[in-house]
């Protein structure tokens, strides 16, 4: 089977993770399963009719209570840790204080030009156990610069739901469509790549980041890890 070099996807990914958009409902899409259990990861994907590009849905479980993990998304800083190929991360601005403006660059390497993108990432609590993470495309948000190509279409979220013993289930949702000469059938292949690379890798490194286990003004306690460390 063909298999795609390092240096491509060291050129390519890291862009379905950094694109999104407020979340579907489960119940308007089908869902194909891409993974069998007890794979550390559950993928599923989507192709649907009004976009140009398909969607990936990742699952992982991580030892780590909610707040922990938000906090962690939250800072630009960590993203180099777990995010696959991550040049640059910067925060642009906070317009709100459930909102982060954040500007992505890709790590990329010949044939393929430096790709960036602005997103909005947007916190809110539709339960006291779960909190949700929409986060904004923005491309008009930051002026763009010469020979980096900047992503203009894209959606998804990320889902922090509280479990027993400490534990948060994560789920992840995008998909993006980078333009230029990459192929649409090679960045749906790798988004699928992208979205288990990350979620190993948050699993492995999140739970001993304990400092960042604070609770939000703006957000309710989660009942289930009120009595966490």
């Amino acid at each position: 089977m063909w298999t795609l070099s390092r240096s491509v996807k060291q050129a390519m990914i890291g862009w379905t993770l950094l694109l999104c958009s407020p979340f579907v409902q489960a119940s308007d899409v089908d869902w194909n399963k891409v993974t069998a259990d007890p794979a550390p990861v559950q993928l599923w994907t989507s192709q649907q009719a009004d976009k140009p590009y398909a969607s990936v849905r990742a699952e992982v479980v991580i030892a780590a209570p909610v707040f922990q993990l938000l906090g962690i998304l939250q800072d630009p800083q960590t993203h180099p840790d777990w995010l696959p190929y991550a040049h640059q991360v910067e925060r642009l601005g906070q317009p709100s204080p459930n909102q982060t403006l954040v500007r992505f660059v890709s790590e990329s390497r010949w044939p393929f030009r430096r790709r960036d993108a602005v997103t909005l990432f947007e916190v809110s609590q539709p339960d006291p156990d779960r909190i949700h993470i929409a986060m904004h495309n923005r491309p008009e948000a930051a002026p763009e610069q010469a020979k980096v190509v900047r992503i203009h279409q894209a959606d998804g979220y990320w889902e922090l739901n509280a479990l027993d013993q400490c534990q948060t289930r994560v789920r992840y949702e995008a998909g993006s469509h980078w333009g230029g000469s990459v192929p649409q059938w090679l960045v749906n292949r790798l988004n699928r790549e992208i979205a288990a690379e990350t979620l190993v890798r948050l699993q492995q490194w999140a739970p001993s980041q304990s400092h960042y286990n604070q609770q939000p003004h703006y957000l309710q306690p989660v009942t289930r890890h009120a009595h966490c460390p």
